[in-house]
């Protein structure tokens, strides 16, 4: 418990003490506060009171004979010598707990009397609302402290105006915008003159937004009067006293650091897709034509080379129709993030339906639907293309003369769980980290054709899209691909 009080209340209190030895004709007074350890004494007046533990024990007025003999059952002393009682009030505070003892000692030959008794409870109140005051005192120097503190250390420009757009607030971070000559007149002013005229011109009219709207954003650039320039994200947000009278507290955040990177970003996404325009014509145009005159070569030839030199023509054939399949894949890889993001209502069934006609399933290979009539709303080109890529690596990766694929769609209320399971070779478990990288393949691209980026591909719409792919396997007995794609 807190024992060190504002000296006004310590003093009120020790008034207190002092009016209790001349309305009750007491020798002595004192407050005594209750602690974890032992009571202690908060102040006295008059002569020196001895406390015991069993003075302390009741939560109820007690008042006791200290020397002398006991009174007789009319209230009538034994005899004549006046009695010293000991009165031991306990100080209850509004939460119920016992903050302590008002206690005093006083020559009377009789106990308290009823007005007295009233009396006695008056000043207890007393003490209680001095010490509740007290509390919120502390409370609120602490928050105050806080908010201060807060402030203070806040790299943000925080500042408060009035209804003349007037500064009557400014943190540090604030103040130290300005050279250390004009700090002191920021307080009162607006300091517009300090800024550009189309800077001020702005300034004005989002406090005016703010004033007559409740609030106002805006992100703007700014020379300072210290000399630098920022890029600023400033919301102003009107607030009233208890009075009724309006202020704007205002918070200026620089952004220069988050904007320059955008600007990066958005040179280094000008620069990829240019690439990708370099790479979907000056590239696959001339490797077009490479592969016509190999297959060309390759028919005038085939009745005069040997076996092995046209296997070889063949060879070079197929390199070149997988770098065609490569750069196909590259710039939809690079289109990740511009594709169509419509969001469309369509059942499972419907999906695998434009699925499996974009694909030409094999006839070797069974697909299981196990779902019910729920409706997906996603967006419909970029979840087709994971749907699509998936289904095309169980179906490329199996080694098995009839394959089977199942597709269940199951129960969950935050998203929309497919689990996409293969009777297939499987995969080890120490290559789960790898299948989802770039041009990562676990076999041969002379066994199986492909570039290494369709689980890529899939894996990156599926974490654009706030959800998640995990994958199951034991390496022998198939594998199985689960899909969390959130419904909202």
């Amino acid at each position: 418990m807190n024992i060190f009080f504002d000296k006004e209340i310590q003093t009120n209190l020790y008034n207190i003490t002092e009016l209790v030895l001349n309305i009750f004709d007491a020798t002595g007074c004192s407050i005594v506060i209750e602690t974890p350890q032992s009571p202690i004494e908060l102040c006295q007046h008059g002569s020196k009171i001895t406390l015991t533990k069993d003075d302390l024990v009741n939560d109820i007025l007690n008042e006791s004979i200290i020397n002398g003999t006991s009174l007789g059952i009319s209230g009538d002393p034994l005899n004549v010598n006046p009695k010293i009682f000991k009165v031991v009030a306990p100080i209850i505070l509004p939460s119920k707990l016992k903050f302590g003892w008002l206690v005093f000692e006083r020559q009377s030959d009789f106990l308290l009397t009823k007005k007295e008794t009233l009396i006695l409870s008056t000043l207890q109140k007393n003490i209680v609302n001095q010490l509740v005051q007290q509390s919120s005192m502390l409370e609120k120097t602490k928050e105050l402290e806080l908010h201060s503190m807060i402030s203070k250390l806040n790299t943000d420009f925080i500042f408060i105006k009035n209804e003349n757009f007037k500064f009557i607030y400014i943190n540090d971070a604030f103040k130290g915008i300005y050279p250390k000559k004009m700090q002191s007149k920021i307080i009162g002013s607006t300091t517009i003159e300090d800024y550009d005229d189309d800077e001020a011109r702005i300034f004005l009219t989002q406090d005016k937004i703010a004033l007559d709207s409740g609030i106002s954003k805006i992100v703007e650039s700014l020379h300072l009067p210290n000399g630098s320039h920022i890029i600023v994200e400033t919301i102003k947000q009107r607030f009233e006293d208890n009075s009724g009278k309006r202020y704007i507290l205002g918070v200026c955040r620089d952004i220069t650091e988050k904007e320059n990177l955008i600007t990066k970003l958005q040179k280094a996404n000008s620069e990829l897709d240019e690439f990708t325009s370099i790479a979907s014509h000056d590239l696959k145009s001339p490797l077009n034509a490479i592969k016509r005159l190999l297959e060309w070569i390759s028919d005038d030839c085939k009745n005069l080379l040997p076996e092995e030199h046209l296997e070889n023509f063949q060879l070079v054939i197929n390199r070149t129709n997988r770098m065609q399949v490569l750069l196909e894949d590259l710039l939809s890889y690079s289109k990740i993030n511009s594709c169509d993001s419509t969001r469309v209502s369509m059942s499972l069934i419907s999906i695998y339906s434009d699925v499996a006609e974009a694909l030409e399933i094999p006839s070797n290979v069974t697909v299981n639907l196990n779902t019910n009539n729920e409706l997906l709303n996603i967006p419909a080109i970029p979840f087709k293309t994971v749907f699509q890529n998936l289904i095309c690596n169980a179906i490329k990766h199996n080694d098995k003369k009839h394959s089977v694929i199942n597709i269940s769609l199951l129960p969950s209320q935050d998203y929309y769980i497919i689990k996409i399971t293969d009777n297939g070779p499987g995969i080890d478990p120490k290559y789960f980290s790898l299948i989802f990288k770039l041009f990562q393949t676990l076999q041969s691209r002379d066994d199986i054709e492909g570039s290494g980026i369709g689980l890529c591909i899939a894996n990156k719409l599926i974490v654009n899209y706030g959800g998640k792919i995990e994958v199951a396997s034991d390496g022998k007995l198939g594998s199985t691909f689960t899909i969390y794609w959130p419904k909202i």
